[in-house]
């Protein structure tokens, strides 16, 4: 059982590792999907590339100043906004476009 247990820790335990160790920093460019050290972290399309991002709930939840929303150039995050499993990420500020306004969460109906 104790053998069980190491091989389990051992085979979640090293991407989670590898994930906060060295992948990229927030800010950074990335590959794609989870490819970002923080937990929550997302890599998103961005206009001059992909970066990484976390995700979050408000504006107050981004650190460096951006807001809360969904990146204007990251086409499967706009598709995918309409479900209510999207997430909204941090965006940083672009003083040469006006700024999106994030898609409405579903109001989930009680009962439901």
């Amino acid at each position: 059982m104790l053998c069980l247990g190491l091989i389990t820790l051992v085979l979640v335990g090293a991407p989670w590792a590898f994930k906060l160790f060295s992948a990229p920093a927030i800010g950074q460019p990335c590959g794609g999907g989870f490819d970002c050290e923080a937990l929550d972290g997302r890599c998103v399309v961005g206009e001059k590339g992909s970066y990484c991002t976390v995700v979050c709930e408000a504006d107050e939840d981004c650190p460096g100043g951006g807001y809360c929303g969904l990146p204007p150039h990251d086409t499967w995050r706009l598709w995918f906004a309409a479900s209510p499993m999207s997430e909204r990420v941090c965006v940083p500020h672009d003083t040469k476009k006006p700024r999106p306004k994030p898609a409405p969460k579903p109001i989930p109906k009680p009962g439901k």
